[in-house]
């Protein structure tokens, strides 16, 4: 695309960092990549949503700074650019004799289209050119000609909401490499080759609608109408605070409520139901959605695009898709609330595919050379060891995790990963672990942190535990917001599981299967250690392993309860990947002999 290979500066593949943001009026999502030898060595993903802008800017940038080990002066940037205006537009060029086009030729006729005034260019991209010799051509550059007229689409966006948010940069210390719209990135990375796609922003100020082809975008329009009207609507008719409607929104907006929603309330802290909050929540997407349809329904008939992908805070309103797929008749996408940033990264990486390459040969040659050269002189370096990762994760409940001791131990065993048991008291009849606990053993401990949270509201435990240094969550089945606390999860960078308990099906997980990295299989009833190994577990190992290499998912199977050096060659042989042990190990009198007991050779 021209906006990159025409104006950006090619980065160094040795060893450099780039940061993405997605700067939103209610909040910043960020993505840094650390690039070592063409590859990206490392990424780290980091959201906050806040009204305050230039606190979650700074926020965000701050933790990725940590979390990558770099500072950042420079990102690009994508997310909401205030108001927009869309022109198609054709620029004629003629020469007086035979002329062979370049790259500059182009850049002219673009440096020709007017902005409307107060508005910014924001992308300009070509959609066809023509000569006398040739029509409709992709490309004209090498070609010889006397005239060239080119049709480019371009989208601008207001100027002085464009000074804002240099503004906010400014405050936050960063200047913008680049700058892109999310429908230019969706298309960009999202859309299927000959399949015309219409993209759907549902933005905090604005909602923005487009249709793009294998040329470029072909309709735009732009409503000024967001999630922050709808808060504004919620608050006015159930006369509450704008924070408190934009805080319940999140929660219980949904398009598909049901009668028992008249008796559910919204929160606890309103007399309000769910019903009489997702009326307003209804009747505003009713509205919208009929905009919508209204002034594409031409479009749609004359580019007969094949998908909708939506994008944007408020995409996440469940019946969204079948209101939109019901009303437009098109398959609808609905993506997650970080995919717009890590959209941004994927394109910056790929927009440097061609540089990389150079680089990766180069180095080949470079490598190849010194091969022959210490083969002749007969020099062999040493190869680098391989650490072996132990599948056995010691459980938190078992051991005293405030003794420095507890730790040296398991890393004279290898141990690699602690589980972490956080109960609440109400999904399980105790209490034990907690926030302040995880914050402890990671102030302790460098390694992987599991943490199985056996609560009631995985959400805001889940939060906590993210914020508190865990690497992998397990939640819990028959749970209020399990599906929203896995998106969370998953937003947050971690890794995100599920445990199937002893009285729950397989079966359960069918719908959520493909979006999991791990399912924890329970083979005791949760909220206690020293139970005895349910043998019903296996059944469960081997129905998930045998549906994981059936679809080619990717998700890994743990087993908890009543792990020993029986047990555990069972748990083995149907499947499993990593096993959590408490009792077992910590009443063995040499912790280190008790691990390798309950190690399968195949997974030493």
């Amino acid at each position: 695309m021209i906006p990159h290979e025409f104006w950006l500066n090619k980065m160094n593949m040795m060893d450099s960092s780039f940061l993405c943001l997605d700067i939103g009026t209610c909040g910043v999502r960020g993505l840094a990549c650390r690039v070592r030898d063409a590859t990206i060595a490392q990424s780290a993903y980091y959201s906050i949503d806040d009204f305050d802008t230039v606190f979650a800017l700074k926020s965000v940038i701050d933790e990725l700074e940590q979390k990558i080990g770099t500072r950042f002066d420079t990102a690009y940037i994508t997310g909401n650019f205030g108001p927009s205006c869309f022109k198609m537009t054709a620029k004629n060029t003629v020469w007086g004799n035979d002329h062979k086009i370049t790259a500059s030729d182009i850049k002219s006729q673009i440096a020709e289209i007017d902005a409307p005034d107060g508005f910014y260019p924001m992308h300009i991209i070509p959609l066809r050119y023509d000569t006398p010799k040739i029509r409709n051509m992709l490309s004209p550059i090498g070609h010889s000609d006397r005239q060239l007229v080119s049709a480019f689409s371009a989208l601008f966006f207001d100027s002085e909401y464009m000074q804002k948010i240099l503004e906010i940069l400014r405050h936050a210390h960063i200047q913008a490499n680049a700058f892109y719209t999310p429908h230019f990135l969706m298309n960009a990375i999202w859309r299927k080759k000959d399949n015309n796609t219409i993209f759907i922003d549902f933005g905090a100020e604005n909602t923005t609608v487009s249709i793009w082809t294998n040329r470029g975008p072909v309709w735009y329009n732009a409503y000024s109408i967001g999630g922050n009207d709808l808060t504004s609507e919620i608050s006015t008719h159930l006369n509450i605070p704008f924070l408190d409607a934009e805080r319940i929104k999140r929660a219980v907006a949904d398009l598909q409520s049901n009668e028992m929603s008249r008796f559910s309330p919204a929160d606890p802290a309103y007399a309000f139901s769910c019903a009489d909050f997702n009326d307003i929540v209804t009747a505003f997407y009713n509205d919208l959605v009929d905009k919508i349809k209204n002034d594409i329904n031409e479009h749609i008939e004359k580019y007969n695009p094949k998908e909708i992908i939506l994008i944007g805070g408020g995409a996440s309103v469940n019946g969204l898709v079948d209101q939109l797929n019901m009303e437009l008749n098109i398959p609808v996408t609905k993506t997650d609330s970080d995919t717009t940033v890590r959209t941004l990264a994927k394109y910056i990486w790929m927009c440097e595919d061609e540089h990389r390459q150079a680089y990766i040969a180069r180095t080949n040659k470079i490598k190849n050379r010194i091969d022959k050269i210490l083969k002749i002189f007969k020099f062999h370096p040493r190869k680098k060891r391989t650490v072996k990762q132990v599948p056995i994760l010691p459980s938190s409940l078992c051991f005293d995790m405030t003794n420095p001791t507890t730790y040296t131990m398991f890393q004279s065993a290898g141990i690699s990963a602690i589980h972490v048991d956080i109960m609440d008291g109400l999904y399980v009849n105790k209490i034990a672990g907690g926030i302040d606990e995880l914050r402890q053993i990671r102030a302790s401990w460098s390694g992987h942190l599991h943490v199985h949270l056996m609560t009631e509201a995985p959400t805001e435990w889940a939060r906590g535990a993210i914020d508190s240094g865990a690497n992998t969550i397990i939640l819990s089945t028959n749970t209020s917001g399990l599906r929203n606390a896995v998106r969370i999860v998953h937003a947050s960078g971690c890794r995100v599981g599920i445990a199937l308990n002893p009285d729950s099906p397989v079966s359960l997980l069918k719908t959520i299967l493909r979006d999991l990295d791990e399912v924890m299989v329970m083979a005791v009833r949760p909220g206690a250690a020293g139970q005895e190994f349910d043998k019903n577990a296996l059944r469960k190992i081997s129905a998930l392993a045998s549906a994981r290499k059936k679809y080619g998912l990717k998700f890994v199977i743990s087993v908890d309860g009543g792990i020993n050096s029986d047990t555990a060659k069972l748990c083995w042989d149907a499947g499993a990947d990593a096993l959590v042990s408490g009792s077992y190990l910590a009443s063995a009198p040499d912790f280190p002999i008790a691990v390798q007991s309950l190690m399968h050779t195949n997974k030493q």
